[in-house]
């Protein structure tokens, strides 16, 4: 017979069994983070639903995170981001390119970066699958400032309708200088240009500065924009104007791409983000490396670029927006960026994708990068270009003689870094 138990030791069982166990609707629920991301897509493009799609499906891997998706214009980017974050309102997450990383490095708040190290946050084996090049250009000095997710650089666009009814065969790899002008010259008929490049935009007139033995950086990383070359290869890309009737003249960016859709360049130098734009205007394109400078037997050497993902110092959820960025990252978004624009990837295996590996357009923008040359992830790369614009500027009118202007143009960048 069991004797009921007394109300002491009834007290006691209770106070050893612990609090009552709640009902799983009565638990707390997980904390939400939530993270802010600005990227520089185009409004309704192909691009900007690639990225929302994309942070949906992170959503829904992580569901204790929530996404605030901020589009930002390009130009305003970087400005809004410096105004943000001193300011102490900085987003989590940002598309950078390696440019930028180069011109806000050396900005600090309260004695801190703008951007979060992210060496600490991404293990070896991730970083192997992007190209070590693209890793560096995203370190300004030893900390990498940001993941990269895709590469940018000029090559020569070509009109094929053109080419046909010129009956010319289509550029080659190996083409020369003298054999693209040739070209261009049979091309030219009123209100056909052979050639368009933006005349006062130094950004397109680099290629042929290495072509000529020039460079824009020593060893060190000290400007040199003045070296031995610099001023022949100004004075020859300046000649394309002066001395021949193949080149559209005044051009801008957008009056260039805009002459290509109407048919009424036959080349351009341009890269792989306008290649969409030309398809919908119902251009059949093609395209082919720079050429070879016929009077120094080197190549056109383009700068290429890098764009990715930056995590911001400030970030409260810095642990949720490196998983974020390793996310917009990946292969797979990598690979639908380059099916639906042409954008060429930094990871080493989405090279070997099926759909990337057969596209013709894509492999040609990568040999071409080959070509090209790296700069210095400095704040020196992102103000070269005002000084080399304004000394092709003083060039093209006579103000300056050429050499005179590139010194000038040196003097002025060192100056602006010393401050």
């Amino acid at each position: 017979m069991r004797l009921p138990a007394s109300p002491v030791l009834m007290l006691l069982a209770l106070l050893l069994a612990g609090p009552p166990v709640l009902a799983e609707q009565e638990r707390t629920p997980p904390k939400v983070e939530t993270l802010e991301l600005w990227h520089t897509f185009a409004v309704n493009s192909e691009n900007e639903r690639i990225i929302e799609e994309s942070v949906d499906a992170f959503e829904a891997r992580n569901p204790n995170v929530r996404v605030n998706v901020v589009r930002i214009p390009y130009m305003q980017n970087l400005q809004q981001f410096i105004n943000a974050s001193q300011g102490g309102e900085a987003p989590d997450l940002i598309r950078v390119s390696d440019s930028e990383v180069g011109k806000i490095g050396h900005i600090s708040v309260e004695g801190l970066p703008l951007l979060e190290d992210l060496r600490p946050h991404i293990t070896p084996a991730q970083r192997s699958r992007f190209e070590p090049r693209a890793l560096q250009a995203m370190r300004y000095g030893d900390p990498l400032y940001a993941l990269p997710v895709s590469q940018v650089c000029l090559a020569l666009v070509y009109n094929k309708a053109l080419f046909d009814g010129a009956g010319l065969a289509y550029p080659r790899d190996d083409w020369s200088s003298d054999e693209m002008i040739a070209a261009a010259e049979q091309l030219t008929a009123d209100p056909v240009k052979g050639l368009a490049i933006p005349r006062m935009w130094s950004f397109w007139y680099l290629p042929f500065i290495a072509a000529f033995g020039g460079r824009m950086f020593d060893d060190d990383g000290n400007p040199t924009l003045n070296s031995a070359g610099t001023a022949t290869a100004m004075d020859w890309f300046l000649s394309l104007y002066r001395d021949r009737e193949i080149m559209l003249p005044g051009l801008d960016i957008e009056g260039m791409t805009t002459q290509f859709k109407l048919g009424r360049a036959a080349m351009i130098l341009d890269g792989p983000w306008a290649l969409n734009g030309y398809r919908d205007a119902g251009i059949d394109f093609g395209v082919a490396l720079m050429p070879t400078l016929s009077e120094t037997g080197k190549r056109m050497r383009p700068m290429f670029s890098y764009f990715g993902w930056a995590v911001s110092k400030q970030s409260q959820a810095k642990v949720a927006a490196t998983r974020l960025a390793l996310a917009l990252s990946a292969d797979e978004v990598q690979v639908r960026f380059a099916v639906a624009d042409f954008t060429m990837p930094s990871s080493l295996t989405a090279w070997q994708h099926p759909d990337i590996a057969s596209n013709e357009t894509l492999a040609t923008f990568r040999r071409q990068s080959g070509y090209g040359f790296q700069p210095p992830t400095t704040r020196a790369t992102a103000l070269l270009f005002e000084q080399l614009d304004t000394a092709m500027e003083m060039t093209w009118k006579g103000e300056m003689k050429t050499q005179e202007a590139l010194d000038e143009a040196n003097r002025t960048l060192i100056r602006i870094l010393e401050q």
